[in-house]
């Protein structure tokens, strides 16, 4: 398991966020529904994602789309280590890998992530993408 991975998840499954306080241990699906709750309160929010034509994006927008994108890959990364064995049963490989493809040219296309928070799946990624 890479470094990167080793800070995400730790060896119980248990997802410690990096905070500068106190991390909170969670099960990975609490953790996934409490991220997914962020999200959607983010995206809902009009003062950071405006949907009038000619408002202007607040200074904060790229910072937060960051972020988002940044935990989604978290999603990811756990779905690949932890769960892929199913996912291959469920004949959904193709679909997940597709999604991830997809993620991953965003991403990289837009520069929307530093390239050190992709590292846990590196090795995949280059097989799939490159």
């Amino acid at each position: 398991m890479s470094m990167a991975l080793k800070q995400v998840f730790n060896k119980d499954r248990t997802f410690r966020p990096k905070r500068k306080f106190e991390p909170t241990a969670l099960s990975a699906p609490k953790y996934m529904s409490l991220l997914m709750d962020w999200i959607e309160v983010q995206i809902n929010n009009e003062n950071i994602f405006p949907t009038n034509v000619g408002t202007p994006f607040p200074k904060c927008f790229m910072q937060v789309a960051k972020k988002i994108l940044s935990r989604l890959f978290r999603v990811f990364v756990h779905v690949y280590i932890h769960h892929f064995d199913r996912v291959s049963q469920m004949g959904a490989e193709a679909h997940v890998n597709t999604c991830y493809k997809h993620f991953y040219y965003f991403v990289t296309e837009f520069n929307l992530t530093d390239h050190k928070e992709l590292e846990p799946l590196k090795e995949m990624t280059a097989r799939m993408c490159h």
